[in-house]
């Protein structure tokens, strides 16, 4: 009758050991899981600007000043989960050059600025740049700062892309 006691001890400390195991397990995958992130770097150098945990659903945007019409630019992507940036909204204080005007969407107004919404068909894999620290106002994620245009180096080839973890 001994043994049977024994036995029994056994398989709960096992039962025990095993749950540990699986919960150590599952710790540990959900650190390596395969996020995403958004890489700023340098095209000829390689050097990394910046680097930023993103989901699907975060939103990326640009904003800058127009190079010829001087007016506030701004671009908003949402991440997707084909690992690209889906461009949904434009938003800038006026028309002119090179400022789409008659875009199939939802037009608004507000704060100042022309809200281009709806926008649907304009998906990229990253985005390529010469940099101009006096017309990149900033990079945010979700409304938070990524990155300001004066911490990026001027005239340098720029790249912003989508690296998994």
């Amino acid at each position: 009758m001994e043994w049977l006691f024994t036995a029994l001890r056994l398989m709960h400390i096992r039962t025990y050991l095993y749950k540990v195991w699986l919960l150590v397990f599952a710790v540990l995958l959900a650190g390596c899981s395969s996020g995403e992130t958004v890489e700023i770097s340098n095209q000829v150098t390689k050097e990394r600007y910046c680097i930023q945990t993103v989901q699907t659903g975060d939103v990326l945007s640009f904003a800058w000043e127009h190079s010829f019409e001087h007016v506030l630019w701004k671009e908003f992507y949402r991440v997707t989960d084909e690992h690209t940036f889906k461009l949904f909204t434009i938003a800038v204080q006026g028309f002119g050059a090179g400022i789409p005007a008659e875009m199939d969407c939802t037009y608004r107004y507000e704060d100042g600025l022309i809200y281009m919404e709806n926008i649907e068909g304009s998906v990229f894999k990253e985005f390529n740049w010469i940099h101009s620290q006096k017309h990149l106002k900033n990079i945010t994620i979700n409304d938070t700062v990524l990155i300001w245009g004066n911490e990026l180096p001027q005239r340098a080839k720029i790249r912003l892309r989508l690296s998994k973890n």
